[in-house]
């Protein structure tokens, strides 16, 4: 992962748009061979350029959790560029589904995710969303709008997938600016799956996550924008800001 910004959370409060320049970006999931490929550069040259993979064969970096359907990729471009990207990794508990049963986070930190679905009060199964390679592409490792623009599509995909927490395994020197961001630690430090550092396990709850919409506009999509967002479910681009 590269590094996240080295700013507090009030930089982008408020007037996001204005301090922040949005255009050119777009967002595609990675539902197609050509935008899974994108993803995997982008991963690629991020852990590459941080000291935190070996080169790879194509230059490409997956994992056997890219193949399962409880997982999606979403990719960034700026002006066509694949430029940013994440995945987001769904813990399902409800009976009859194969493949949903597991998340890398639930198999570094198994205690730990397994106490945190027991004690998520529902009337159904527990449903828990793990982001994880939040990366973006070395020649925009200064871009900071980015790390909000991936935060602003796990933010969507928490509210469309109904998901009852967010959790993200986190490099340690990251984890003060998550806990800026309303996420709390459970646990860790721990090794990360295929990655050369290691990790903490961070954990926001939906009541915190409406707090960071709240406070970071360029998080917190409105009806208009997530309305937008929808065609990411076909496959199609989407605009990551849309007209007022």
């Amino acid at each position: 992962m590269t590094a996240l910004p080295n700013v507090t959370t009030s930089r982008v409060r408020g007037g996001a748009r204005s301090q922040l320049g949005q255009s050119g970006l777009t967002a595609r999931l990675a539902l197609d061979d050509q935008t899974r490929a994108d993803a995997y550069t982008i991963r690629h040259a991020s852990y590459l350029a941080g000291g935190f993979i070996d080169p790879m064969p194509g230059g490409m970096f997956s994992d056997p959790d890219d193949l399962k359907p409880s997982s999606t990729s979403l990719v960034i471009y700026k002006h066509g560029r694949p430029v940013a990207s994440t995945r987001m990794c769904i813990l399902d508990q409800a009976p009859g589904l194969t493949g949903w049963d597991e998340i890398p986070a639930s198999r570094i930190f198994p205690e730990a995710v397994a106490q945190l679905a027991a004690g998520v009060p529902h009337n159904r199964p527990a449903k828990i969303m793990e982001s994880n390679r939040l990366v973006r592409h070395p020649d925009y490792g200064t871009d900071y709008e980015l790390v909000f623009v991936l935060f602003r599509f796990v933010s969507y995909m928490l509210i469309q997938t109904k998901a009852d927490m967010l959790l993200s395994c986190i490099r340690r020197n990251h984890t003060p600016f998550y806990k800026r961001m309303h996420f709390e630690y459970v646990d860790g430090p721990r090794r990360y799956a295929g990655v050369k550092f290691e990790t903490n396990l961070l954990a926001c709850t939906k009541l915190n996550f409406e707090k960071i919409r709240t406070e970071i506009p360029m998080i917190g999509a409105d009806p208009r924008t997530h309305e937008n967002y929808a065609a990411l479910q076909a496959g199609q681009t989407a605009q990551v800001f849309t007209a007022a």
